[in-house]
């Protein structure tokens, strides 16, 4: 059992996934992963489903802001993610490198 409390079964965590990405992902690291670290895969990805589920209303009311006015609040700040100044200007294309990045 869970910190929440709540009962987990694979299916149950991948069913939990909100992406057939990650569900993917996760059935295939559950596949090829050796027995004796099947339960670290799984507390791992238990966390990572609560994590989400907690922090789902907070991503509502930025979608929603969004949405209203454009854009996100200032005082937003990415919590998942952590990305340097210096590659976010890369990601721009501020290093000089024009033409690259996501097409």
């Amino acid at each position: 059992m869970s910190s929440s409390g709540r009962s987990w079964t694979v299916d149950g965590i991948s069913h939990a996934l909100p992406h057939s990405e990650l569900r993917a992902t996760f059935m295939q690291e559950v596949a090829f992963t050796d027995v004796r670290d099947v339960p670290a895969v799984l507390n791992r990805w238990m966390k990572f489903i609560e994590s989400f589920e907690a922090d789902r209303e907070r991503v509502e009311h930025l979608r929603t802001t969004f949405r209203g006015a454009g854009h996100l609040p200032s005082t937003y700040r990415a919590g998942l993610i952590d990305v340097t100044a210096e590659e976010l200007r890369s990601a721009a294309g501020e290093d000089g490198s024009r033409g690259r990045g996501a097409a």
